[in-house]
């Protein structure tokens, strides 16, 4: 019956998009360094908020331009903005993360102007990693001392703010801004989300600048969920048709919420993004394994435990990211080249459920045991910060090697430091 009313619901809410156009115009103005920025207007002036929508490094504007739709629908006005594209820069972690907050303080200071004289608040939206650029032009506004702002805060959607992957296995540093933030802000943090168990410290952080934070978890959706990077959940789908409903009630918090005259303190070498490490990177002393005792896709319970006295390579992955996807046939040939009494693969899942996994594995040919982490605890104890994320371990179940991103797993510079962990092995 859910199921039913659920897909009702939607059918429902599309048919009403499906008949709903917003007027639509186009925005150009500079910022304080003479970049040209473009933003893409929904909807006319109206009583609701002033919605400016920083799009994600990956560019997909069409799904945040439908919940746009519906925002306006509520009489809310929506400004699309794809910084980087305005910016010619290329999509790439870093470059998001040192954006500095100039464009953003220059399109406030357009909202301001267009919300001049009446109640409306100007709210930013953000998501993952251009969450840092939102705080620092929201900052940098605060720090013109305006009397009369509008400015109510920012809406961050599974933020990123951290200064860049860390070596696996070891604790990622939250980047500047989010210790020197003081206005307020909301997070939307999904319960499936890759930084999930990291949620309390980043209020913290928040609290700590000064920030009236709120943070919500939204239930059984993954990090990216409405912008259908895979074919979404019933779940993803459902919550992507709250979030406009969800955006008026933080927006209406974040402005009756206290708005600090004066900035936070900023650390501005703390501020800037780390160089990310690549390729396997060996740990300066070997650190015990956490250990793991999780069921497999053929209800199996396996223990760390059972490898011990041969090298194991550890796999923490999902289905939904494609760089984890696309390096599973190179460890599929790499584990075919060793006697499984001396090496052998296993993989982690991240918050999927068997029978999607059995579903999957129909599809792309996995030849080394999948287990299910379904509250990511596995990972949580393995320091597990992105996807995916690998750990060599040695016969006598310590860490050896990591690696935080997706390589060629039969290369002959991998091959050698397995062969090297075996020649070790008692």
């Amino acid at each position: 019956m859910f199921r039913v009313c659920l897909s009702v619901c939607r059918v429902v809410f599309a048919l009403c998009l499906s008949l709903f156009v917003p007027a639509v115009s186009a925005l150009e103005l500079r910022d304080g360094q003479g970049n040209v920025l473009e933003a893409e207007v929904l909807g006319e002036e109206g009583k609701g908020p002033l919605f400016i929508w920083l799009i994600s490094q990956y560019g997909h504007a069409e799904e945040p331009r439908a919940i746009g739709a519906a925002l306006v629908l509520r009489g809310a006005e929506v400004w699309l903005v794809d910084l980087l594209d305005s910016l010619l820069m290329e999509r790439t972690s870093d470059n998001v993360r040192n954006l500095e907050g100039e464009p953003v303080l220059a399109l406030i200071e357009a909202a301001q102007r267009a919300v001049e004289g009446t109640s409306r608040p100007v709210v930013l939206v953000a998501c993952d990693r251009m969450a840092a650029p939102a705080l620092r032009g929201m900052r940098l506004w605060q720090a013109r001392g305006v009397a009369s702002s509008r400015l109510a805060g920012a809406v961050l959607f599974f933020p990123n703010l951290y200064r860049g992957n860390p070596v696996a296995g070891e604790d990622p540093e939250l980047i500047g801004i989010a210790r020197a933030t003081n206005m307020p802000v909301f997070v939307m943090q999904p319960e499936l989300g890759t930084q999930r168990w990291r949620f309390a410290e980043l209020l913290d952080a928040l609290h700590a600048g000064g920030s009236a934070a709120w943070g919500w978890f939204l239930p059984q959706v993954r990090d990216f969920f409405y912008l259908h990077f895979e074919q979404p959940t019933p779940s993803e789908e459902q919550m992507t048709t709250q979030i406009p409903q969800r955006l008026f009630t933080a927006a209406r918090l974040l402005a009756a919420a206290p708005h600090p005259s004066v900035p936070a303190p900023l650390d501005g070498a703390a501020d800037k993004a780390k160089g990310a490490t690549s390729g396997l990177v060996m740990r300066k002393a070997p650190v015990e394994a956490p250990g793991f005792d999780l069921i497999d896709t053929r209800n199996r319970r396996l223990r760390l435990e059972d490898y011990r006295g041969k090298v194991l390579l550890v796999n923490f992955w999902a289905t939904w990211c494609p760089p984890c996807v696309h390096e599973i046939p190179s460890m599929n040939r790499l584990a075919a080249e060793y006697d499984p009494g001396r090496f052998e693969i296993v993989s982690i899942n991240f918050k999927e459920d068997a029978e999607h996994m059995r579903g999957f594995l129909k599809k792309v040919a996995v030849d080394f045991p999948v287990l299910l982490d379904p509250q990511g605890q596995a990972a949580r104890q393995w320091k597990v910060f992105a996807f995916p994320s690998s750990f060599l371990v040695d016969a006598q179940g310590r860490i050896r090697y990591s690696v935080n991103s997706a390589i060629a797993w039969d290369t002959d510079e991998v091959r050698q430091v397995v062969d090297g962990l075996i020649e070790n092995t008692p």
